[in-house]
């Protein structure tokens, strides 16, 4: 079975996990503990007002897809999730807000279908307003949550919501809730699901802009709809628009300032891309083509970082049924920064890119899951590091359970460096004669992170890169490092000191043959390698080895 038929059959097999209907997990659920990785903490939600007999106060929290961003004020952040049901459609909406140095909740607001007249509440956007108050803004569906036993809901049809929450208590000051049999309320799209209709949504003065894609006819034909409602839904002025192809993917949107939009479009025939600037009217403000020299299949606009363009490109032209794919980066100038082709082994699904800015390179999370043996996989947490052409494993964190696994929901950089790791946590169970996916344990749980600690910079008393350095993968390591070499370092020897400048082994290399080594029969500690090329040139770098 190919790698992308694996990925889309596992994909519709998790799809249709999340419209089964609910019970409690086979085991209890835990908080994973990790092998070799040390978070400063590690956070789980709980309420214990949901328990029931279908949810153990963790199973019904659920991450939304990108938006709405952590909301962060002072040394403290806000976030939000969505509630799931027993019937597992979207039930409402749950908001916390935590210590950012020690994980600590303050306070978190549940509201589900049964507080709302059977009408979910999902959160779209989070904001602050002139009194410092919360601001949640959320979509209603037009028809109320499903009562049958095996319903679903995914009604595309929804209609803003609006509620001010006191930042200090997460008590509710105001809630608006729009009637839906009001015909001068407008009507947007669903945000769910972000390859599904989708409305991006920002805040203007005290009102709303909403665009997304509309279709008018029985063909593949759009548009892009531009429409700006008041705090209860409600038009306000005239609403624009400009033809849009679906194909195209309306998820290759993005607001790079507060009054100008950028959507691109590919080219497959041409190997040509399109920027499209324009202001939050949809008139064009400046438009980049660009002609490539790779293939230009499928260009999916994964994140927006740092004024740079991440996508992720799937190169049907050479492999319709098992395409490479790469990550690329483009600037606003249309300038190409990266190319890096992504290989990952077996069933890891659910990437994260993350553009470090201490470095500004690109990183990769990921689950990893490979099938040992009957009743045993092989589970870690992985993070690459992209670099032209290619990628390198430099970390995979192992948790002590081994039927517990992570999948990486979200990833922010905090002012210091240190990363706010969002992840799902799973487990694996022994069933009927199988063993397989207890889709009931489930629960989201946030971590706080060195960059040293992800193996995103070295251990090192300077964190800034230097050209002669080796960098070394992962660091600390309990195993086998992979060793990145500077220009002019080709082949020759690697020596090996302990802390106390004692050479503890010596070994030749060469990387055209391999960048991969086992240093075996070493004590913990930190120690440096030299690397001496045979033209005289060397260059040195750390490695902390743990037990």
């Amino acid at each position: 079975m190919s790698k992308i038929i694996q990925i889309t059959f596992l994909w519709v097999i998790i799809t249709l996990e999340c419209y089964a209907q609910l019970n409690l997990p086979v085991e209890p659920f835990e908080q994973i503990k990790w092998k070799n990785l040390n978070p400063k903490w590690h956070v789980t939600e709980y309420d214990e007002s949901m328990l029931s007999d279908s949810c153990d106060g963790y199973n019904y929290f659920f991450n939304l897809a990108n938006d709405p961003q952590r909301l962060y004020v002072n040394k403290e952040y806000i976030f939000a999730y969505y509630l799931r049901g027993k019937r597992t459609s979207p039930s409402g909406h749950y908001i916390v807000k935590r210590n950012m140095e020690t994980g600590e909740k303050k306070w978190s607001v549940r509201e589900d279908h049964t507080m709302t007249g059977w009408r979910t509440n999902i959160t779209r956007a989070l904001f602050l307003d002139e009194n410092s108050n919360l601001i949640h803004i959320g979509l209603v569906p037009i028809s109320t949550y499903p009562k049958s036993p095996s319903g679903f809901q995914l009604d595309p049809q929804t209609q803003l919501s609006k509620k001010t929450i006191d930042i200090n208590t997460g008590n509710t000051i105001s809630s608006y809730i729009p009637d839906n049999t009001d015909t001068t309320i407008s009507i947007l799209p669903q945000a769910v699901y972000k390859y599904g209709p989708y409305n991006h949504l920002y805040k203007e003065g005290e009102n709303y802009r909403c665009i997304y894609p509309v279709k008018y006819n029985d063909k593949l034909d759009f548009k892009l709809v531009s429409q700006l409602v008041d705090s209860e839904g409600r038009r306000v002025g005239s609403t624009d628009s400009i033809p849009f192809y679906e194909g195209q993917r309306f998820v290759n949107f993005t607001r790079i300032s507060e009054d100008t939009f950028l959507y691109i479009e590919t080219f497959k025939l041409s190997d040509s891309i399109v920027f499209n600037f324009v202001d939050k009217n949809l008139n064009t403000l400046k438009i980049l083509n660009i002609k490539e020299d790779f293939p230009i299949n499928d260009m999916l606009l994964f994140s927006f970082q740092r004024d740079k363009l991440i996508f992720t490109s799937f190169d049907t032209k050479t492999n319709p049924f098992e395409p490479p794919i790469s990550h690329v980066i483009y600037d606003l100038n249309g300038n190409r920064l990266l190319n890096a082709k992504v290989n990952l082994e077996y069933l890891e699904l659910y990437p994260k890119p993350l553009l470090y800015g201490k470095t500004d390179e690109l990183f990769l999370f990921s689950r990893y899951a490979k099938k040992q043996g009957v009743g045993d996989w092989d589970f870690s947490m992985n993070v690459y590091k992209l670099i032209q052409d290619t990628m390198i494993l430099i970390s995979a964190f192992k948790v002590e359970d081994k039927d517990r696994f992570v999948f990486v929901a979200s990833i922010d950089e905090l002012p210091d460096g240190d990363i706010l790791v969002g992840v799902e946590e799973n487990n694996m169970i022994y069933k009927n004669g199988n063993y397989q996916h207890d889709g009931n344990a489930r629960a989201m749980s946030t971590m706080r992170v060195s960059p040293e600690a992800l193996g995103l910079i070295p251990v090192s008393t300077n964190t800034e890169f230097i050209a002669d350095q080796l960098n070394l993968y992962p660091n600390p390591s309990s195993g086998p490092v992979r060793i990145v070499f500077p220009n002019g370092i080709n082949e020759g020897k690697l020596e090996l000191f302990n802390s106390s400048g004692a050479l503890v082994m010596s070994r030749d290399f060469d990387k055209h043959l391999s960048n991969f080594f086992e240093f075996e029969g070493l004590s913990s500690g930190m120690y440096l390698i030299k690397a001496i090329d045979k033209t005289g040139k060397s260059a040195v770098g750390k490695m902390v080895v743990t037990e």
